[in-house]
């Protein structure tokens, strides 16, 4: 675990797929309590290949396919909690438990000089408007290099947006540039929407 002030982060186990749930669901959770266009996504954006039409899919069914995906052990990423609460999330994992991410993104696969299996991605962060700007993202990203290190990860790619001076939480959900930068990733490329971040893990001692 991983602690900032009061806020600890997990990593998502089976057992807190109601917890998981809870945080994003549809027009009630905190997740996107300000945001309700993104209500039903449930994190599921970059598990869905291109092929299908993101518009098509309706809440229920990316909360039934995100349960599944948790309760078999097939979604990882870390859960942070303000006591008993949920008030953060990240999708840090490995890099080929996201096979469609790069084509939703519209880029090509970054290369690697490790094995595809050593290799983990970060591609979202949310947390609750009400505890936003307060060291929740960093606590979750901490955690998740740390956690991802422990695993033996060689790398991490992440893959923060180029929004400039926007004060819209929208346009940082994968993160902020400095949060990375600050966190000792580097830059590897750029396309005219995205900066691609790289961090290379010791892996464990």
């Amino acid at each position: 675990m991983s602690r900032a002030a009061a806020v600890v982060t997990r990593s998502l186990r089976p057992e807190d797929a109601g917890e998981f749930l809870r945080f994003f669901d549809h027009e009630r959770g905190a997740a996107f309590a300000d945001n309700p266009e993104w209500a039903k996504c449930y994190c599921r954006y970059y598990h869905v290949p291109k092929a299908i039409r993101w518009a098509s899919l309706s809440a229920p069914s990316n909360r039934e396919a995100m349960e599944a995906r948790i309760k078999v052990g097939e979604m990882e990423g870390l859960v942070a909690y303000e006591g008993a609460e949920v008030v953060g999330w990240v999708n840090a994992q490995a890099r080929h438990k996201l096979p469609h991410c790069f084509a939703r993104m519209g880029i090509a696969p970054t290369p690697l000089p490790c094995q595809p299996f050593e290799a983990a991605a970060i591609v979202c962060f949310v947390v609750s408007p009400s505890r936003r700007r307060r060291g929740i993202a960093r606590a979750l990203l901490r955690g998740a290099l740390e956690s991802l290190a422990a695993r033996g990860f060689k790398l991490v790619d992440a893959f923060p947006f180029k929004s400039g001076d926007s004060q819209l939480d929208t346009d940082h959900f994968h993160g902020p540039l400095s949060l990375f930068l600050d966190a000792g990733f580097s830059v590897l490329g750029q396309d005219k929407r995205l900066t691609v971040v790289r961090k290379l893990l010791a892996g464990p001692a």
